[in-house]
């Protein structure tokens, strides 16, 4: 049965058992003979239409409807009048008390059947709008809860980047401003000497000793300032070019022959291991990012001074939608402690020799807002670090 629940108020019951022979075929049907026992029943088990007289003893039907609609767990029920009262004024002031439609005695059942069906499908439509809205509602609320938390996270993030490149860029300028100063110094000092003839040799290879050690300084401090800003600029560049099909092996063998300069002179190794047929598309530039950056990083960090290694870039596929691109060593390791920090902008163990500590960030960023993908990192179990980038076969158009 597709019907409603009704609730018949009347105070014959003769009129009761009339409406109840016309609707029960189809619907579950209740009944009150007063008002005040339909606004009991009405607020336990809310009908989904009320059938109701006008004319009762006590509570009239007027005061029932507004009753009604003056509760907000009843508010939303239609109501319609059956009553004898026929006049347009009568109709038109129970309409004004909030009913939804007016039926005059003696009624006809396919009218009140009519009239019954209609409001029972205006008011489902109704409550599944409502519902439907509610949702929607909800579904904003929590997209917009998440889109500030974005936009928080991305102004913390952004926060701590820019507090990291001023603290990087501040030490190498600091150095510099005070070599610098120190120079000027040292050279108006040795211009007055010169200038009361009372400069000696010794001095002047002094001099020179010292301005050597300097200018070298000089050097290195500014050399470091421009590598912070390379790296910053690798984290915000637009790498541009277009998605392309990549035959991956010869792609990966390229990028390992470009950095030969780099791994060859310290006698390490390079192998690709990659199927020859395996393909992706995707956006070749940022690919040549990365995996540079990886092995960079593992050439950097693998190996200590003086031992050589193997450093392997490999492609596999995994299933039909997914390709795994790695960078593998058989170096030192990730430092125990350090794995849960490795990925944060300008984390480094190798400060000293003027790491900058944003490679493994730029990979991580490049992976997951560019490619689609993400990337991780971790020490083997047999020695050796593999960094491994999980990529769409396909790389989606919209990044």
């Amino acid at each position: 049965m597709n019907g409603g629940h009704i609730l018949i108020v009347d105070d014959d019951t003769a009129n009761i058992r009339a409406l109840a022979s016309v609707l029960e075929d189809r619907h579950e049907v209740r009944f009150a003979t007063s008002g005040r026992r339909a606004l009991e029943l009405a607020s336990a088990d809310p009908p989904e239409l009320v059938l109701l007289d006008v004319m009762m003893p006590g509570l009239d039907g007027y005061a029932v409807c507004r009753l009604l609609k003056t509760d907000p767990a009843t508010a939303d029920i239609p109501v319609i009048f059956i009553t004898s009262l026929s006049s347009p004024e009568e109709e038109a002031f129970g309409l004004e008390t909030g009913a939804v439609d007016y039926v005059t005695k003696p009624f006809s059942p396919a009218i009140v059947r009519a009239r019954v069906a209609t409001h029972l499908s205006l008011r489902r439509a109704n409550r599944s709008l409502k519902d439907e809205n509610e949702h929607l509602e909800a579904l904003v609320r929590e997209r917009t809860r998440k889109l500030a938390q974005a936009q928080r996270e991305k102004m913390a993030a952004l926060r701590q980047m820019v507090a990291g490149v001023a603290h990087e860029i501040n030490t190498p300028i600091g150095v510099a401003l005070g070599s610098a100063s120190h120079l000027g110094d040292r050279v108006a000092a040795m211009t007055e000497r010169l200038a009361a003839n009372q400069l000696r040799r010794a001095e002047l290879e002094r001099f020179l000793a010292s301005a050597g050690e300097l200018a070298a300084l000089l050097s290195g401090t500014i050399a470091r300032a421009g590598e912070i800003v390379r790296c910053f600029k690798g984290v915000a560049a637009d790498h541009g070019g277009l998605r392309q099909t990549i035959a991956l092996r010869p792609f990966l063998e390229q990028v390992t022959e470009s950095l030969r300069p780099q791994w060859e002179p310290l006698g390490h190794r390079m192998a690709v291991d990659c199927p020859a047929d395996l393909r992706m598309v995707s956006n070749p530039a940022i690919l040549s990012t990365i995996l540079e950056q990886l092995v960079r990083n593992a050439l950097d960090h693998a190996f200590p001074a003086g031992r050589c290694g193997l450093v392997t870039v490999g492609a596999m596929a995994s299933g039909p939608e997914t390709v795994l691109l790695s960078v593998a060593d058989d170096g030192a390791g990730i430092l125990e402690g350090t794995a849960g920090r490795i990925l944060e902008p300008f984390f480094t163990t190798r400060r000293g020799t003027g790491s900058v500590g944003l490679g493994l960030n730029i990979v991580d960023n490049l992976a997951s807002d560019r490619l689609g993908g993400s990337f991780t990192i971790a020490s083997r179990s047999g020695g050796g670090t593999l960094a491994t980038l999980h990529l769409p076969a396909r790389t989606p158009p919209d990044l």
